[in-house]
């Protein structure tokens, strides 16, 4: 084809016919002109419908663990319920003097308030492959966009809650181990990691209950952990249903 060309301009040449020779030049450039565009747009094309594969892929990845996540939020969430529920037990014993009680039971009920920790640990495979690698632009809705970064914003308020929480939690764990006789708690609960014999110090290890500073720590730690379900877990728990709605939209 090159060659082809190049004998038409040639003849035009030999024939001096000039004008025309500069007419069909500036018509074959015109024509070149064109084919490069014409691949580019191909190319563009091409690109496009790459990053529209990739994209898709990307959400149906982000659908899966956003749903997963759900669910493991949701089970974070009752767990720290379940432990502030048993702490509020622990405040029926606190007071100016120890009053009746069954010593299984109220360490039971320490087992249940102090044992766990909230920490919602979400899966985040994908999430941090698209921060890494900059796919984040690949996602063409920008409202989705901005919701998934505002997830992450919202995730470290969470984390940040959850220190808190646990650190008031360790605060009033430790009179029990300042105060109390650990080795008589690990004789009397089940599921106790460690076959402890019998402590020969005194039964009554719970003097720390009529201890004023320790109700203040244990109800501060109960109103933190309130907070943290209904204050972060839940507008996460919304925020992440919401999510979930708007990748699903994105993938039809």
């Amino acid at each position: 084809m090159i060659k082809f060309f190049r004998r038409i301009r040639q003849n035009l040449l030999f024939e001096n016919k000039t004008g025309k020779y500069l007419k069909y030049a500036i018509g074959e450039i015109v024509l070149v002109v064109i084919g490069i565009l014409i691949a580019l747009q191909i190319n563009n094309w091409n690109d496009i419908k790459k990053n529209k594969a990739i994209e898709h892929q990307l959400l149906k990845a982000l659908l899966q663990e956003f749903e997963a996540n759900l669910k493991i939020l949701d089970s974070t969430r009752l767990a720290n319920q379940r432990i502030y529920e048993t702490a509020i037990k622990i405040g029926d014993f606190t007071g100016p003097s120890l009053p009746t009680l069954n010593e299984k039971d109220l360490s039971m009920h320490m087992v249940g308030a102090f044992k766990f920790e909230p920490r919602f640990v979400p899966n985040l495979g994908t999430m941090n492959e698209i921060n890494n690698s900059g796919k984040l632009s690949l996602i063409s809705n920008q409202d989705l966009r901005k919701s998934i970064s505002e997830w992450l914003s919202q995730l470290e308020l969470v984390h940040n809650q959850e220190k808190y929480v646990v650190e008031r939690r360790d605060n009033s764990q430790d009179f029990f181990i300042k105060y109390a006789n650990f080795r008589r708690h690990l004789d009397i609960i089940d599921d106790a990691l460690l076959d402890a014999t019998p402590s020969r110090f005194p039964n009554n290890d719970f003097n720390f209950l009529t201890n004023p500073e320790f109700e203040s720590n244990l109800f501060l730690f109960i109103v933190a952990s309130i907070n943290l379900n209904r204050a972060f877990y839940e507008p996460l728990e919304r925020r992440t249903e919401l999510l979930i709605e708007k990748i699903e939209q994105q993938i039809e």
